[in-house]
């Protein structure tokens, strides 16, 4: 969708915004498609202890996270796009996700 939206002109801020929004809806979307409730809370406490919101990162915390990394600029909202592809590895395991 990224390379979508550049050819549509699209600026990397709103592009970032996208991606982290659509990579949000799908944490939401997969965790309403959980069988096992205390995994979805689980994960839900994973998140509000890590992110301080129970639903995952919002997308100032994300900004926030890429400054104090040193990023500036379109640096920031570029970070956020490769960012959203990336999955949680030790998550993955945990809940035996391919």
């Amino acid at each position: 969708m990224n390379e979508v939206w550049v050819s549509e002109g699209i600026g990397v801020e709103e592009r970032a915004k996208r991606a982290w929004l659509m990579r949000h809806e799908a944490r939401l979307l997969a965790r309403q498609m959980m069988e096992d409730p205390r995994q979805v809370e689980e994960l839900r406490n994973r998140d509000l202890e890590k992110y301080g919101n129970r639903d995952g990162p919002s997308f100032e915390y994300v900004v926030r996270q890429a400054t104090e990394l040193g990023l500036k600029d379109d640096k920031i909202y570029a970070a956020i796009i490769e960012g959203s592809f990336i999955t949680n590895a030790d998550v993955n395991r945990r809940f035996k996700i391919k």
